[in-house]
């Protein structure tokens, strides 16, 4: 008798389970509630090499959109890059070093923040003239 009252308990359990779980969403925060960031602006005419902002604050496990066309390898080697959409095309990969354009343009990056520190970046071929911005991934632990 205790074994038929152990199992009639384990079905009513995994019955509560699952049928929490059909009713349960899973959000990833790679594709749902995505902070969209401030669209990074290369160059005006008053000052072809500036840059706006030239800092983003963001929080491990937290997802973002970044319309974007940088050079930031450390800083893309330490997301999860969801995907990345340009002009009705989404790209899929799993790392890059660089998004670069050959007569301007912008691509939107999908992403989650996976690993704390600094980043710099900056469009390609400015940064050592000094055109630097910074990533701040701070730790979710903060939270």
């Amino acid at each position: 008798m205790p074994r038929t009252v152990m199992l009639v308990a384990l079905v009513l359990l995994i019955a509560g389970v699952t049928s929490g779980a059909a009713s349960a969403q899973i959000i990833d925060p790679a594709v749902h509630n995505l902070e969209r960031l401030t669209p990074l602006q290369f160059g005006t005419d008053e000052s072809p090499a500036s840059m706006e902002p030239r800092e983003y604050k963001l929080k491990v496990g937290k997802g973002y959109r970044l319309k974007i066309a940088v050079v930031a390898p450390d800083f893309f080697r330490s997301i999860y890059i969801r995907k990345i959409e340009n002009g009705g095309v989404e790209i899929k990969v799993p790392a890059l070093d660089e998004i670069e354009f050959e007569k301007g343009g912008e691509a939107e990056l999908f992403f989650v923040a996976i690993r704390p520190g600094k980043f710099d970046f900056g469009p390609k071929g400015m940064i050592e003239r000094g055109t630097v911005g910074k990533f701040i991934v701070e730790s979710a632990a903060g939270s």
